[in-house]
Parts: structure tokens; C-alpha cells; sequence
């Protein structure tokens, strides 16, 4: 099955999570933290980010879903409840599943307020404007706040 890398993202992210509900954040962090130490996100450098209210949003997020759904891989549990219907090989790179393990490690328990608290204070939303696209080179700026993801 030809998946996108921000399809294999989200799957990976329902996946390592048990299941997602509203908390998309996840995705963000995975592709900015991930560009920040490795020059590139997890999904391509296609994928674009919007500055939404409550944070930073892939524009591609609910057509992503969509794709998931359809292909019998992810199934809708309620509004915003997701979780995986049928196992996949991810074929992620195991420096990208070690950015999701980090990530989901990290934030697993925050609520939903909470992680979008965190992005607002950080510099790749607060560099763009309301609407306007979240630029992947201002992920650089988060290499201080994650000083203990490790990429040895």
C-alpha cells in the first residue's frame, strides 16, 4: 500500500499512542523536532504546516485521516477518536521512530490544552502568522527546549 510519509506518521502516531483523540499536536512535534535534528521532518518537505488557534495543524491532517480510514487501517471510534484497525510495517527509518517514540514518550499524558500551550510559546508558531504556513527552518530554534533527545 503506497502510503505518504505524513500518512505513515499519523498511522505510527495512532499506533505508538494506542489509539488518538483530539491530539493532533503529535504530529507537529514529530516533524518539527525531528527537522530540528536532522534537517528534514518525517513527513516530506511538501507536507506544510498552518498556524491554526490552538496550534500548528498539517495542512494535509484530515485528508491524511480520510486515507487511512478508507484503506481499512484506521478506524473512527467516536468524534475525534482513532485507533488501528489492521497492522502495517511502517517503513519509517528507525531515527524517524525514534523521534515518535521520543515525542510520544514525552507528551503521552499532557492534555490537549496543555500541548497546545507548549506550542505557543515555541518560536515555529510564533514566527507565522495566523493562518500562514509554519516554516520547517524555524524548528531549529527548538534544539535548546529538546536538549535531551539524543541523536547519537
Amino acid at each position: 500500500m503506497d502510503l505518504t510519509k505524513s500518512q505513515k506518521l499519523l498511522y505510527t502516531l495512532i499506533q505508538e499512542l494506542g489509539g488518538i483523540d483530539d491530539k493532533t499536536k503529535f504530529q507537529y512535534f514529530s516533524d518539527f523536532i525531528h527537522y530540528a535534528f536532522h534537517n528534514q521532518p518525517i513527513s516530506d518537505m511538501a507536507s506544510i504546516y498552518e498556524k491554526r488557534p490552538y496550534g500548528p495543524l498539517s495542512r494535509s491532517f484530515n485528508a491524511d485521516l480520510v486515507v487511512l480510514i478508507s484503506n481499512g487501517l484506521v478506524q473512527q471510534k467516536g468524534k475525534y477518536n482513532y485507533s488501528v484497525k489492521k497492522k502495517i510495517d511502517n517503513d519509517l527509518s528507525t531515527e524517524e521512530v525514534k523521534t515518535i517514540k521520543y515525542v510520544t514518550g514525552k507528551y503521552a499524558d499532557y492534555t490537549y490544552d496543555v500541548l497546545s500551550d507548549i506550542t505557543h510559546k515555541q518560536i515555529p508558531y510564533l514566527s507565522a502568522t495566523e493562518g500562514g504556513v509554519v516554516e520547517y527552518d524555524t524548528a531549529y530554534n527548538l534544539v535548546d527546549e529538546y536538549s535531551d533527545y539524543q541523536t547519537a
